[in-house]
């Protein structure tokens, strides 16, 4: 996947443009989670046999994590976007598949060292229900 995986980030407008900020330009990865519920099966047939667990998914979750050098002109506009709590509407393909949905930037971290470009790491969670969609 490497460099084919993109985070496009939409701009608000109709028709929505998507583009790729140059801030997730060195690391990035996509986690899918599940929260579960358990429940115990009793074997009403033989009451002493052990009970059966059985789960079912109860909800599913997208988090995007991204690092890489930041350009100074962009950092107040992150700034704004977490300080705001609005989400964003992104598509995340690698060209194959798409997911497309609001988001919430939910962490924004700067780095820097003496005579060195700074970075920056974020944290983009989903805020609502998205698509997960072959392209």
């Amino acid at each position: 996947m490497g460099e084919r995986l993109l985070i496009k980030i939409g701009n608000g407008a109709t028709p929505e443009v998507f583009e790729h900020p140059t801030l997730i330009n060195t690391s990035r990865s996509v986690s899918i989670s599940t929260t579960t519920e358990t429940d115990q099966l009793v074997d009403l047939a033989d009451m002493s046999a052990p009970a059966t667990t059985v789960r079912r998914v109860t909800s599913t979750d997208f988090k995007i994590d991204g690092e890489g050098l930041i350009n100074k002109g962009d950092v107040l506009d992150w700034m704004e976007w977490i300080k705001s709590g609005e989400h964003r509407n992104l598509q995340i393909t690698d060209g194959d598949w798409m997911v497309e949905g609001p988001f919430l930037l939910t962490a924004f971290q700067i780095t820097g060292e003496r005579a060195k470009s700074s970075t920056c790491q974020i944290t983009l969670e989903q805020a609502d229900e998205v698509v997960v969609a072959e392209v």
